[in-house]
């Protein structure tokens, strides 16, 4: 499943928006405009056949006849696109609906004769019959209220395909959510497991003090991540200073064989960094790259390379593969264990195929884990 980037870090989603109504004064400005450019061509098309055809030139009683006739249709239009809001001609109701549309139709073309009788030493036609104007007024009606209805019908399944979409994006993002917080829960667990083992293992070599102090240490971690809101990516200073916590724990195990190094370039400083994405992978450096009899190390370096933030880890073991496993062919990314496979889907939920997490052989022995984001500066802090 892919994931927005812009939308997945945030607790709030900015795609959620309540459905907007559809009237304003920019659609009745737009209204008024698309009738008027209606009563326009009329006019035109009027003029033209007068000019060919050698009938009566057209007048200013003509003109306002029309103009009158498509401003008031201006007028009406909102009522009708109310109606096939409230009465769309859809099943099952849609006998009843179109009988409440053709109520309307025949309302609305007796407001206009009503008016046009009321105008009609004004505008109408003198010579012309108000049956003959009354039968024409109905045709005109028909196909004015037809378009309309049309009109209407399709802003009406726009909007639904619009919010169908809203939903189907909302429920999808809390999926996605739901599924990264579960593999950010399994995580913790996983941690506190593999610390309480190694707690574990200086009770049985009898280091009762490094036991002690593993475990207070322990308990400071704990606080931190316990502490941490469901925040979905950091600061980085914050991950680092987990990581530091975490390291100190490490160092209580391997003491002066552990040697590590910390460093980050000034331009990602104040980058944002998914919530425990670094402390799986020093974790993968440090039990699969620590040896108990030789001198290990564990580096990190974090870079800004253009709009992207590359994490490197880098350890001096023996490397992805040890000898008499069966190495994978050159380039091909490593799955890891929990702590690597959890991370590995956390940034597929986060980034899509907008990121990069492989396990590598590292230049003159060890292993380097690459992880590069898309960079995004966090907020600072107000005072």
């Amino acid at each position: 499943m892919r994931a927005n980037p812009e939308t997945i870090p945030s607790v709030q989603t900015e795609r959620t928006a309540p459905s907007a109504p559809w009237w304003s004064w920019r659609t009745g400005g737009l209204i008024l405009a698309g009738w008027t450019l209606v009563g326009i061509m009329g006019l035109s098309y009027a003029w033209t056949s007068s000019q060919l055809s050698g009938r009566a030139p057209v007048t200013l009683r003509t003109v306002g006849n029309s103009l009158e006739s498509v401003w008031l249709w201006a007028l009406m239009t909102p009522l009708i696109f109310a109606c096939c809001e409230r009465f769309p001609v859809v099943r099952p109701r849609w006998a009843r609906h179109l009988g409440c549309h053709l109520v309307l139709c025949v309302a609305l073309w007796a407001v206009e004769m009503g008016l046009a009788w009321l105008l009609q030493p004004w505008i109408g036609h003198p010579n012309r019959p108000f049956l003959l104007t009354m039968a024409e007024g109905a045709l005109l009606s028909i196909y004015s209220y037809g378009g309309m209805a049309a009109i209407g019908h399709a802003l009406r399944f726009y909007r639904l395909y619009m919010e169908r979409r809203v939903r189907t994006s909302e429920l999808e993002t809390q999926l996605v959510r739901a599924q990264f917080l579960a593999l950010q829960m399994q995580l913790r667990p996983h941690f506190l497991f593999n610390a309480l083992n190694a707690i574990t293992g200086l009770i049985r070599t009898g280091d009762s003090k490094g036991a002690v102090q593993m475990t207070v240490g322990l308990a400071d971690l704990l606080r931190a991540v316990l502490r941490g809101d469901d925040s979905q990516e950091v600061p980085l200073h914050q991950e680092l200073d987990f990581v530091a916590r975490y390291l100190r724990i490490e160092q209580l195990r391997f003491q002066e064989r552990l040697h590590t190094e910390i460093h980050v370039d000034p331009s990602a400083s104040d980058a944002l960094v998914p919530h425990l994405l670094l402390q799986p992978l020093v974790e993968n450096a440090v039990r699969h790259g620590a040896r108990a009899e030789a001198q290990n190390r564990v580096d990190i370096h974090i870079t800004r390379e253009s709009d992207m933030l590359w994490l490197r880890v880098r350890d001096t073991g023996l490397g992805p593969n040890p000898p008499g496993s069966i190495a994978p062919e050159p380039g091909v990314p490593r799955e890891g264990g929990i702590g690597l496979t959890n991370t590995r889907a956390r940034l597929r939920h986060l980034y899509g195929d907008g990121h990069r997490l492989e396990l590598l052989h590292a230049e003159g022995g060890g292993a380097v884990a690459e992880v590069a984001i898309p960079y995004r500066r966090a907020a600072r802090a107000v005072q």
